[in-house]
């Protein structure tokens, strides 16, 4: 691991985050990852962060080839007992990203100019999605929205992802650095 990769991992601990890096080849990318937005997302279509606005799954295989290194953000919250993580989604999602975005604007600053996260969830800048994003200077897509696997990328990794875990929600990203 360089130098570079190094202060961008103690900035993440600064912020709360946990950082891992990855080797992009083990990046698994699916296509059945993808169709559960297209069929199991209640949200399907109303964000430009996600499908069908974003690129396909083919397409984003042939980028993510031009990278080589990644680096797996998370961001642990740990919920009340009395507490509907899902109801808690969308706020907990967006302090994530936006200390994850830190971090992508940390490593563009350090060098790595081709720096390019992929959010925690859909983008929730805006409470509703117009033709042409308000915001595009904060549009990022999430991982599953290009067919990323992230329970196969944590089960690499052996760490795991409790789906039904209702003590603590993880808030993932990817920041793809070259």
């Amino acid at each position: 691991m360089d130098t570079l990769q190094n202060l961008l991992i103690e900035k993440c601990s600064e912020l709360g985050l946990k950082a891992y890096p990855l080797e992009v080849k083990n990046i698994p990318v699916e296509n059945r990852i993808r169709l559960k937005c297209t069929y199991g997302c209640p949200d399907y279509g109303k964000s430009l962060s996600c499908p069908p606005h974003v690129m396909e799954v083919d397409e984003f295989r042939k980028i993510l080839n031009e990278y080589n290194k990644a680096l797996l953000l998370i961001d642990e919250h740990k919920i009340s007992p009395e507490c509907n993580p899902l109801n808690n989604w969308s706020c907990l999602s967006k302090k994530s990203f936006h200390k994850m975005i830190e971090i992508e604007h940390l490593a563009f600053r350090q060098g790595f100019i081709f720096s390019l996260l992929m959010r925690p969830g859909p983008c929730n800048e805006c409470d509703t999605c117009d033709e042409k994003c308000k915001k595009p200077q904060l549009c990022r897509f999430p991982p599953e929205a290009v067919g990323i696997n992230i329970a196969k990328t944590l089960g690499d990794m052996d760490r795991k992802l409790a789906f039904c875990d209702d003590s603590v929600t993880k808030c993932i990203g990817i920041l793809l650095i070259e």
